[in-house]
Protein backbone atom coordinates (compact mmCIF):
# COMPACT_ATOMS: atom_id res chain seq x y z
CA UNK A 1 0.00 0.00 0.00
CA UNK A 2 2.64 2.48 0.29
CA UNK A 3 4.62 2.27 -2.66
CA UNK A 4 1.19 2.80 -4.07
CA UNK A 5 1.02 6.11 -2.45
CA UNK A 6 4.46 6.77 -3.50
CA UNK A 7 3.98 5.98 -6.58
CA UNK A 8 0.63 8.23 -7.13
CA UNK A 9 2.75 11.02 -5.27
CA UNK A 10 5.46 11.03 -8.18
CA UNK A 11 3.53 11.04 -10.46
CA UNK A 12 1.18 13.99 -9.70
CA UNK A 13 2.32 17.48 -11.16
CA UNK A 14 -0.32 19.45 -9.24
CA UNK A 15 1.27 22.68 -8.46
CA UNK A 16 4.65 22.08 -10.17
CA UNK A 17 4.04 25.08 -12.63
CA UNK A 18 3.66 27.58 -9.84
CA UNK A 19 7.17 25.65 -8.27
CA UNK A 20 8.39 26.63 -11.33
CA UNK A 21 7.82 30.10 -11.30
CA UNK A 22 8.69 30.11 -7.53
CA UNK A 23 11.77 29.23 -8.16
CA UNK A 24 12.26 31.74 -11.47
CA UNK A 25 10.61 34.36 -9.22
CA UNK A 26 13.38 33.91 -6.46
CA UNK A 27 16.44 33.27 -9.16
CA UNK A 28 15.39 36.89 -10.69
CA UNK A 29 14.94 37.99 -7.39
CA UNK A 30 18.58 37.13 -6.37
CA UNK A 31 20.15 38.42 -9.65
CA UNK A 32 18.45 41.84 -9.27
CA UNK A 33 20.43 41.85 -5.46
CA UNK A 34 23.66 40.88 -6.76
CA UNK A 35 23.01 43.85 -9.05
CA UNK A 36 22.22 46.12 -6.82
CA UNK A 37 24.87 45.06 -4.23
CA UNK A 38 27.69 45.59 -7.00
CA UNK A 39 26.10 48.64 -8.32
CA UNK A 40 25.62 50.70 -5.06
CA UNK A 41 28.50 52.33 -3.94
CA UNK A 42 28.90 53.53 -7.92
CA UNK A 43 25.39 55.10 -7.76
CA UNK A 44 26.36 56.90 -4.49
CA UNK A 45 29.85 58.09 -6.05
CA UNK A 46 27.59 59.58 -8.97
CA UNK A 47 24.70 61.05 -6.18
CA UNK A 48 27.41 62.68 -4.07
CA UNK A 49 28.80 64.02 -6.98
CA UNK A 50 25.78 65.67 -8.48
CA UNK A 51 24.85 67.03 -5.08
CA UNK A 52 28.00 68.99 -4.94
CA UNK A 53 28.04 69.97 -8.16
CA UNK A 54 24.35 71.27 -7.72
CA UNK A 55 25.04 72.70 -4.04
CA UNK A 56 28.23 74.43 -5.79
CA UNK A 57 26.06 75.91 -8.84
CA UNK A 58 23.41 77.17 -6.03
CA UNK A 59 25.93 78.53 -3.93
CA UNK A 60 27.37 80.60 -7.48
CA UNK A 61 24.28 81.42 -7.57
CA UNK A 62 23.39 83.24 -4.98
CA UNK A 63 26.50 85.45 -4.73
CA UNK A 64 28.41 82.53 -2.87
CA UNK A 65 26.60 83.21 0.66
Amino acid sequence: MPEHRFATLIADETGATAIEYGLLAMLIGVALAGVMLSLGDEVETQYNTVSSEYTAANSAANGGA
